[in-house]
């Protein structure tokens, strides 16, 4: 890849930095990068879970749901165990054939994986589709490896933003029911965190959550201190 084109790649990557639509970014500038790309998707699994996180067309959706549904494909195989899987004819491909079977009906008929670099327990794939037989040659393998590097920091990122946002957006969930506790009964800062805390822990429900009932001001009634 030239530097201009690099370049222009991390800009799309960071434009907006939020997880879900870097996520999205990352399968859109793949379609528009890789040679041989027609269709895309972005595999995660988080905690043993495994899902579709984006995806570029409809008939990728489908394909992706058949590994799924048959417990076997390259990119399971690729977060499992491997950095790399491609399928060079799916009509004759054998390691996977009930899914290969199922894409090629789909007009899917080569694929090209790649594991994006994270952290534990966050991992994700880069699943590449194309309508053509042998559809990533080397120079696409070589140009998909380096996107894979681009997206895996642009989505490490965008987490590292996400969860930010989302620990703060606690922060003041939690600090406002503060508020209404030490209002409603007088109690310290301290004092009016502790209650929330200790109704969490017997109810066995996130502090978050208290909180946010304390605002809502509905379904559980305000923890007493």
């Amino acid at each position: 890849m030239q530097d201009d084109q690099l370049a222009r790649i991390i800009e799309q990557l960071s434009a907006e930095p939020e997880e879900a639509y870097t996520l999205q970014q990352v399968v859109d500038q793949a379609v528009a990068n890789i040679p041989g790309c027609h269709m895309c998707s972005v595999f995660v699994r988080r905690h043993g879970t495994v899902e579709v996180a984006a995806s570029s067309d409809p008939v990728a959706s489908r394909v992706d749901d058949l590994q799924f549904a048959f417990e076997e494909g390259p990119c399971l195989d690729v977060l499992a165990e491997h950095e790399i899987a491609t399928v060079r004819d799916t009509g004759h491909e054998r390691r996977w054939p009930d899914w290969a079977d199922a894409a090629h009906e789909e007009g899917v008929r080569s694929s090209l994986s790649v594991r994006l670099s994270a952290v534990a327990p966050y991992f994700a794939c880069l699943n590449m589709y194309s309508h053509d037989e042998d559809g990533f040659d080397q120079d696409a393998l070589d140009r998909a490896v380096v996107y894979a590097r681009l997206a895996s920091v642009a989505l490490e990122q965008a987490r590292e933003i996400t969860g930010l946002r989302s620990a703060l957006h606690n922060r003041l969930i939690i600090g406002a029911a503060q508020g209404i506790l030490m209002e409603r009964y007088g109690l310290t800062l301290d004092r009016a965190f502790e209650v929330l805390r200790r109704h969490s822990n017997e109810s066995n429900t996130k502090l978050r959550d208290v909180a946010q009932g304390v605002l809502d001001g509905v379904g559980q009634r305000s923890p007493q201190h």
